[in-house]
Parts: structure tokens; C-alpha cells; sequence
């Protein structure tokens, strides 16, 4: 017996579960309506148990659809008719059903039994409604069932044979019995309330609720006493007991579907809101990438979902082009903010400071200041000038970018310093470094992403395999699709290409004959040396050399401009500096100074001694009524 009111429990679970699902199918296609007639069919089909089901929308729900707008499927024999309907002849809005559910928005509604058109049996209709989040209606959901299946499950539920059961609707009228009681008992017993008049039956009465419907177990009496005496009445009792569990279970199954319907709506309303989330944070994002004749910049950002914490920004600035990639730690939503954040501190950073490292060391100080939950950033900034191909970068704990070289068919990846990511230590001092650009040379930056980007068969692209990519491929991003295939991305996928396209040229700078222009000077020397490779000692002496030169100028030429002009020598094997003025005719190498004088001296240290010390090579030559003198280093 047991085993039996297990079995109904699930049956009428089931019930209710299905009930459940319609609303689950509807919430998820509101936006796509036309879908909905088909779900309907395809339940009735699943459920044989259910002769009928209605999705009807209140008024004007729809407008293009008109005021009614009503899908249903319903069963005829062995056919499953599907329909949409709804005009002033058949005003769904004025059954009862419709109405009831409207009015009975905690319970549902439950019809009294009635004879179809359709079937030749009494039948109930259930109905509730679908509500969003401010308890508006969405729409009325209505199902038939017959009585003949609830007396199928009852049938089941019998403890023994002499056991009788006999279903009566809240107004008394009787539904149906128990397939043992012939028409003469029930004409003499039948009425509610009878069974106990003759002293022959034990009656219980339980109310299913929250069906309406009061079922009276009877169990005769000399049953009873022989049950007593022969121990078998637990039977019974369990038999009651599990009555009073269906009745609660159905109430909290009903619960649960309103429940599950408003879950399903904040879902709904939370997915718009990740959309919107989406749509705000891809505008964040530069589009009006550089295509003109002297460098080319795309990139490009797949978020994992919604919204992403891998980033990009540029600017160009006259001959220079900043940028910055970076990948923030987590995902969702708080990622997407730190993303936010980093690149709006990247653009205001680059309107103060003049170096990568700056605007690095800017940008971790102000992430590091309130980040209790210690999320972080990787990054790479960088600035590349664009006709002298000098590329200045800093690094925060990212993937190395990988340089494409034209001339020599090279691919490798660039020297990273190990930096710490953004966003630990605000006081972290970071190391610049630099690089050279040559003609049609290519940097490619991406986030990890990329290399641990996986196929169907679960197995990560890897560096080995990005790299050949990258130098065999120009449409990168179409190349990590390709691999991945149909499987499902495991993080963010960002990448950025930056291409030179016209040949390199000399620094050149003019700035007025003044003291204050030489820490201009001493900048553009000291980022060509980085990127050239010089190593810090040779760069420091070659700086106070050319200190050491313009102090010279300032004091001795009398002119009104200094030129700067810095390359590379033949082959990259040294630096060449050049300082040209358009003062009165001066040779420092024909002027050496001695010990007394150079004491006596405010400014420029050791003169001329001092940087044919340092210098490999020292010239001066007039030419077209200007001063040029000339310092190579070899590095």
C-alpha cells in the first residue's frame, strides 16, 4: 500500500509539475509568441492525462495582435486539434475560468465538474495566472483533466478491497465512487454525511485542497473489529495519513509554481538588465580604429558572457599612438566594473603623464586605494612612436606580446619584466622597457584567453600553436574560432594588432635655446636608448654627454633654436646624436677647457672632456650657417 500512495503522490506531482513547465515555456517565449501554439500541442502530447490547454493573454497584450489572443490544443479522439482564437463571439476574457484565475491570484481556480461538448465524461478545469514581478498579468494558463483519472488514482490509494471512497464537490454533489459500490447503495448512502447514520461504517472525511473537493473514506465496521483482532490496521492509518500528505503536498506544489513563475520573470528582467549591462559596456569600447599611411591598430573583444573583464583602449596624440589591453581577475558583472573603471583611468592618466610607467604607476595607485575584495588587473601600456617606430611599453603581470618582423620573417615574443598586476601595491615602482618597430613589423597583444581558448575535445590552442597562428594568419580572430569550433568559451577573448606601415625616420626635436628645454631633450634620448636596447649605464653616460653638449650651446653659440636628431647607426650596432643650432659659429672640440675652469663652472660639469670620454666618436661641422655637432655611442 505503501508503494501505492507513493505512486499517486508522483502522479499527481507530476501533475502539478506539468502545470509548472507551461509556465516555465511561456515565460521563457513572451518576446517570441508564435512559438507558443506549437508548446501548447507538444504538452498535450506529453501529457495524455490533460484533454485541454489554454495560454490566453489579457487585452491588448500583444498589439499587433489585436484585443484576443488565445492558443490552445485540445484533444478530439485520437487527434490533437491546435487553434488560436479570440473575438466577440468567443470572449475568453468572460469564462469562468479566465475570470477565476484572475480573482483567485493565491490558490488558482478550480471548476466544479461538468460534461463537455467534446467528451462524454464530467470533467474539472484548473487555471492560474502568470504574473510578472509587480503582479501584473501576463497571462491565464488553463488545463482539463478528467474526473475519471483522479478516481484511476484513488482506485490505486485503496488499502483493501472492502475500503470505499466517494468524492463530493464543496456543494455536495457527488463526482464519482468507488468502481464496489453498486447503484442501490449509492442512491441509499450517497448523499454527503449518510455513511455513519446505520452504524455500519467508520467514516473519515479529509479536503484536498486546494481543489475544494471533500473525499470520505468509509471502512465497515465489522472490518474494523476484525482488524483488531488480527492486527492489520496500520494499513488504514497510513492510508489517511498519506491523504493528508497529498493534500499538502498539492497546496505547496501550487506555491511553488507561482514561485518558480516570478523567479523565472526577475530572470527575464535580470537578462535584459545583463544585456543593457552589455550593450553600455561595448560602447566603452573604441571602434574608430587608425587606417591611415603610417600605422594600422584593430582590435576586437568576445566576452565569455554577457559582460567581460578584458579590456582595450587607444588614443593617438599627433605622432604617437597609446594603448592599453588587460584582462581583469573574476567574471560577471564586478569584473565588468573593474574593467570599466581601468579604462576610464587609462584615458584621464594619459592627459597628465608623458610615459607608459607613469600612467601605470597612476593608474595601480588609484585601483589599490579601495579594493577590499583585492581584484586585479593585468595590463600592458604602451606607446608606440609612430615615425621613429620606438615603442615604449610597461608591463603589469600580462601576456608577453608577440612582434611579427617583416624584414627577417621572425616571430617572437617581447622581454617582460615580471611587474605586479594592478591593483595590489600602490606604492609598486614599475619597470619601463622598449622596443623597435621597423617597416611593416606587426605587435600583436591578446589576453590568456586566447592561448587557453579550447576545441570540442577539451584540448587549450597553447602558446606553441597561437604562435603559428599569428605567423601564418592575418585574420586572428577568425583563426581562434576556427579552433574552437562549437565548444563552449572558458574565459574572454581579446586581441589587438598593431602594424607599421612607413619606413622608420630620425628623431627629430626643435625646442627654444633654454635651460628649462633640456629635460624635453633628455626624455627623447633616454626612450630611443631604451628602445634600442641600450643598457642603463651606457644610456646614463651617453645622457650626461649630451647634457654636457647642449650646456655648451646655451652658453657659447648665442642661437635661438636647438635641433635634435637622433638614430641608429648602420646595422643598429650604435646611437647617433646630433645638435644642431643656429648660432654664431662654435667649435667645442677646438675649445678644450681645463681643470680650473670647468670648477669655476655653474652648469655643464666637465665639458667637452667629459663627452670626448664617453663619446666613440665626436664631430662638428658647419653647414648651411648652423652648428652640428655629432655623438656616436656604440652599444
Amino acid at each position: 500500500m505503501q508503494m501505492a500512495q507513493e505512486r499517486l503522490m508522483f502522479e499527481l506531482y507530476d501533475a502539478y509539475d506539468a502545470e509548472a513547465q507551461l509556465k516555465s515555456i511561456v515565460a521563457d517565449n513572451l518576446t517570441h509568441p508564435e512559438n507558443l501554439l506549437n508548446e501548447t500541442r507538444e504538452f498535450i502530447e506529453r501529457y495524455p492525462n490533460f484533454y485541454t490547454c489554454y495560454v490566453a493573454f489579457p487585452p491588448n497584450y500583444y498589439p499587433e495582435k489585436g484585443k484576443w489572443y488565445c492558443l490552445s490544443s485540445y484533444r478530439v479522439r485520437d487527434s490533437i486539434i491546435s487553434s488560436v482564437f479570440g473575438d466577440e463571439q468567443h470572449d475568453y476574457f468572460t469564462r469562468e475560468w479566465y475570470k477565476g484565475a484572475e480573482m483567485s491570484r493565491e490558490t488558482g481556480y478550480w471548476s466544479q465538474p461538468y460534461i463537455d461538448e467534446e467528451y462524454d465524461e464530467p470533467i474539472f478545469t484548473y487555471s492560474d495566472d502568470l504574473s510578472d514581478e509587480e503582479d501584473s498579468l501576463i497571462c491565464v494558463i488553463s488545463l482539463d483533466f478528467s474526473v475519471r483519472w483522479m478516481r484511476h488514482l484513488l482506485e490505486k490509494l485503496k488499502p483493501f478491497e472492502e475500503a470505499v471512497f466517494v468524492l463530493y464537490s464543496s456543494n455536495g454533489t457527488l463526482l464519482t465512487s468507488s468502481e464496489n459500490l453498486n447503484g442501490e447503495w449509492l442512491e441509499a448512502h450517497g448523499e454527503k454525511g449518510k455513511f455513519s447514520d446505520d452504524g455500519q461504517w467508520e467514516v473519515s472525511h479529509r479536503t484536498l485542497e486546494p481543489v475544494g473537493i471533500d473525499m470520505v473514506i468509509a471502512v465497515p465496521t465489522w472490518y474494523i473489529w476484525k482488524s483488531l483482532r488480527l492486527g492489520i490496521l496500520l494499513p488504514f492509518g497510513v492510508f489517511l495519513l498519506g491523504i493528508v500528505v497529498v493534500g499538502f503536498l498539492i497546496r505547496r506544489l501550487v506555491n511553488d509554481q507561482k514561485e518558480y513563475a516570478r523567479i523565472e520573470t526577475e530572470k527575464e528582467v535580470m537578462a535584459h538588465e545583463l544585456r543593457i549591462a552589455h550593450d553600455i559596456q561595448m560602447s566603452i569600447l573604441r571602434r574608430d580604429f587608425p587606417k591611415d599611411k603610417a600605422v594600422e591598430l584593430y582590435a576586437s573583444l568576445l566576452p565569455m558572457r554577457e559582460v567581460g573583464g578584458d579590456l582595450y583602449d587607444f588614443h593617438c596624440e599627433e605622432d604617437a599612438l597609446w594603448f592599453i589591453i588587460g584582462d581583469v581577475s573574476g567574471k560577471g558583472v564586478p569584473a565588468a566594473m573593474f574593467m570599466s573603471a581601468t579604462v576610464n583611468l587609462f584615458r584621464a592618466a594619459g592627459k597628465r603623464f608623458y610615459s607608459p610607467k607613469q600612467i601605470m604607476e597612476e593608474m595601480n595607485a588609484v585601483l589599490s586605494e579601495n579594493n577590499p575584495s583585492f581584484t586585479f588587473v593585468t595590463a600592458i601600456v604602451g606607446c608606440l612612436r609612430i615615425s621613429s617606430g620606438e615603442l615604449l611599453y610597461c608591463n603589469a603581470g600580462h601576456c608577453s606580446p608577440i612582434i611579427v618582423n617583416s624584414r627577417q620573417q621572425s616571430v617572437t615574443s617581447l622581454q617582460m619584466e615580471p611587474n605586479i598586476p594592478l591593483g595590489y601595491d600602490g606604492k609598486y615602482q614599475f619597470i619601463e622597457q622598449g622596443c623597435m618597430l621597423g617597416e611593416g613589423d606587426k605587435l600583436v597583444l591578446y589576453t590568456d584567453g586566447v592561448t587557453e581558448a579550447r576545441n570540442s575535445e577539451r584540448q587549450m590552442l597553447g602558446m606553441a600553436r597561437w604562435t603559428e597562428i599569428v605567423a601564418s594568419r592575418e585574420d586572428l580572430q577568425q583563426a581562434v574560432k576556427q579552433y574552437t569550433g562549437q565548444a563552449e568559451p572558458t574565459d574572454d577573448i581579446t586581441l589587438m594588432t598593431i602594424r607599421k606601415i612607413t619606413p622608420v625616420q630620425p628623431v627629430t626635436l626643435r625646442v627654444p635655446n633654454s635651460e628649462d628645454q633640456w629635460p624635453v631633450l633628455r626624455r627623447a634620448i633616454h626612450d630611443f636608448g631604451i628602445c634600442t636596447g641600450a643598457e642603463k649605464k651606457v644610456l646614463k653616460k651617453l645622457e650626461v654627454a649630451a647634457e654636457e653638449a647642449v650646456v655648451n650651446i646655451l652658453h657659447y653659440s648665442q642661437a635661438v633654436e636647438i635641433e635634435l636628431v637622433i638614430s641608429h647607426l648602420s646595422g643598429q650596432t650604435g646611437i647617433r646624436i646630433q645638435l644642431i643650432d643656429d648660432g654664431i659659429p662654435f667649435d667645442p672640440t677646438a675649445h678644450e677647457t681645463n681643470a680650473t675652469a670647468v670648477a669655476d663652472r655653474q652648469i655643464g660639469g666637465m665639458g667637452i672632456s667629459l663627452i670626448r670620454q664617453i663619446a666613440d666618436e665626436l664631430q662638428y661641422q658647419r653647414m648651411d650657417d648652423k652648428n652640428q655637432l655629432t655623438i656616436i655611442k656604440h652599444i
